[in-house]
């Protein structure tokens, strides 16, 4: 089985680390890629961030077609996510939707904590989108910005537990979601500390993406994730060309 995870950002180091995290969670016999797209911004911090990196994710997914048994999107705000189904024959998980959904199977209600205050509407989108807003009890974000979280990682631990506690203590949370892909190496670490369960996307995202290859099953492409209809694009991606000007099959 083959997974290629995509880091909607474009920080290297970051695309990085979630490989490892990607690999640590994959099960034996999994092959993982993970990769930034071409362009788009270092970090994704808010809504115009988001759509930059949407776009670019778009054009990693075309220009993979075929090459994957299945896509992680890995930015808690999944980008493109729905988008990028349209386009993929295969099963295509983010990683804020695949913790929602791990978390609920574990906990009855849990808390998502993240890094500056004004990621909390996008991940609030997120969680509409998901229908998962009687499931969480809280967002909490600290003063860390994406591109601080790996420089020094103690004082991001410090700052991620002093809120995960609060949500657990004050909020009612009886789970902590990691609210950034760039988090995942600390889940283990913070679990141990807490005594609750601690989910990365990361993680989540590849086991599930597993699970629906090995059950047999992929998007649904009735109506919502239907491939786009034929049109001519204007100074798009070329990897969107097969996808855009396909003959459509006569029925």
């Amino acid at each position: 089985m083959r997974i290629l995870v995509i880091n909607p950002n474009t920080t290297q180091a970051m695309t990085d680390a979630i490989g490892d995290v990607a690999r640590a969670a994959a099960a034996p016999g999994t092959e993982i890629d993970c990769v930034s797209p071409p362009g788009g911004p270092r970090s994704i911090e808010g809504f115009a961030d988001e759509a930059l990196a949407a776009y670019h994710v778009l054009d990693v997914v075309a220009g993979t077609a075929g090459e994957y048994d299945g896509y992680v999107i890995a930015c808690f705000g999944d980008p493109g996510l729905y988008a990028a189904r349209e386009l993929a024959d295969v099963p295509v998980v983010g990683i804020a939707e695949a913790a929602m959904h791990m978390a609920s199977l574990v906990a009855h209600t849990w808390s998502i904590v993240t890094v500056i205050p004004r990621v909390e509407p996008m991940l609030a989108e997120a969680v509409i989108r998901t229908a998962m807003t009687e499931k969480c009890a809280s967002i909490r974000g600290t003063p860390l910005t994406v591109l601080e979280i790996e420089a020094d990682i103690e004082r991001t631990k410090r700052m991620m537990l002093d809120e995960a506690r609060a949500a657990i203590e004050q909020d009612g949370a009886e789970a902590i979601l990691l609210g950034c892909a760039g988090l995942g190496p600390i889940d283990k670490t913070m679990q141990a500390a807490l005594g609750v369960p601690v989910l990365d996307g990361t993680g989540c995202a590849v086991k599930l993406v597993e699970s629906l290859v090995g059950y047999g099953i992929t998007t649904a492409k009735v109506k919502a994730f239907l491939a786009p209809e034929p049109k001519e694009l204007v100074a798009c991606p070329a990897s969107l060309a097969p996808t855009y000007e396909r003959t459509l099959s006569p029925t």
